[in-house]
């Protein structure tokens, strides 16, 4: 386990200098590939991955792209229900607006490899709007080389995790509407916020002065909290991977699945591809065979205790990688 973790640290401390950061973001990439199948337990694929995954779909987001996903969700944030998918809690519009733009960071860093690696130009749409209207696509227009700016062939969704995500979770309204599913991870600390302001000025120059003039700091802990805060390092960007929707057999394209606890007893299910809801589950024969009677509660583990609307579910480790395969999609945009 230490040659991959320290392999991935090298490569990721060219841009991360700070080391709990690099620590914990290191981790969080190994459990989320180990844990989603893009590596098998015992890392002999390791070398494969790394190389021709992970490092050739890693791009890299700056201050200005940072700003870029904050502007944009500012924009939209406001449109958005201020509550959690799937539960009551109500999200403080701050979170809102920063859980917005981790979304946006997702499609910025798809136009970032389509730009490095196929020198091919695009553009989102960021129109205030009926949701409904935005549902199809992610990338709204594209620019081939020696081309003209139009739209693409396919319609491309994508979705952003965490780098310890090992689920591209694409809810039910959205599953007709889209040829192409992307996953993006994201290696977003709890710091970046709080760096960003630092590095534009907006601590120093503008709330450190009226936390003086208010009494709140004075200038010897203006400097401590301003030294504390850690820079702004850029922000790694794994693009994991893809499917074609119509290239795969639905309802249930794979699923992976065992019967789970004592007391309450559920269908825990780790990996698999396809449009997952009680019903096409259910007549899943993997399913049967572990709940003929169609009565226990299906878990999607780590992200849905029980499932009750449709989703279009794929782990990371069925996405399709490689630069062979992100060529043949390119040739169809």
């Amino acid at each position: 386990m230490s040659r991959p973790i320290e392999q991935v640290k090298g490569f990721l401390a060219a841009e991360i200098k700070e080391k709990s950061t690099l620590d914990r973001i290191a981790e969080e990439v190994l459990r989320g590939a180990e844990e989603g199948g893009e590596i098998q337990g015992d890392y002999k694929d390791f070398d494969e991955w790394f190389e021709k995954r992970f490092k050739y779909q890693l791009v890299w987001l700056d201050k200005d792209d940072y700003l870029r996903a904050l502007v944009r969700a500012l924009w939209l944030a406001p449109n958005f229900a201020g509550t959690d998918f799937g539960s009551s809690r109500q999200r403080d519009m701050a979170q809102v607006w920063t859980d917005t733009a981790r979304g946006f960071l997702g499609e910025i860093a798809v136009a970032k490899f389509l730009l490095e690696k196929f020198s091919i130009e695009s553009a989102s749409d960021i129109r205030r709007g009926n949701l409904a209207d935005f549902l199809p696509t992610d990338i709204h227009r594209i620019k081939v080389p020696d081309g003209e700016w139009r739209e693409p062939h396919l319609n491309i969704s994508i979705k952003t995790t965490k780098f310890n995500g090992r689920w591209l979770d694409v809810p039910g309204a959205q599953i007709d509407h889209s040829d192409i599913f992307i996953l993006v991870k994201i290696g977003v600390s709890r710091n970046h916020f709080l760096a960003f302001l630092k590095a534009i000025s907006f601590l120093r120059d503008k709330l450190f002065p009226q936390a003086v003039a208010l009494g709140e700091l004075d200038e010897e802990k203006k400097e401590a909290l301003w030294k504390e805060i850690p820079p702004f390092d850029p922000i790694p960007a794994y693009i994991a991977g893809f499917l074609d929707k119509h290239k795969l057999n639905l309802p249930i394209h794979e699923v992976a699945c065992t019967k789970k606890g004592r007391k309450n007893v559920r269908i825990s299910i780790t990996h698999g591809v396809g449009i997952f809801s009680r019903e096409t589950l259910r007549e899943h024969e993997e399913i049967k065979k572990l709940d003929p009677a169609g009565s226990l509660e299906i878990e999607i583990v780590p992200i849905i205790d029980a499932l009750t609307t449709p989703h279009f579910l794929a782990h990371s480790g069925g996405l399709k990688w490689g630069q062979k395969e992100w060529e043949d999609l390119v040739k169809n945009l």
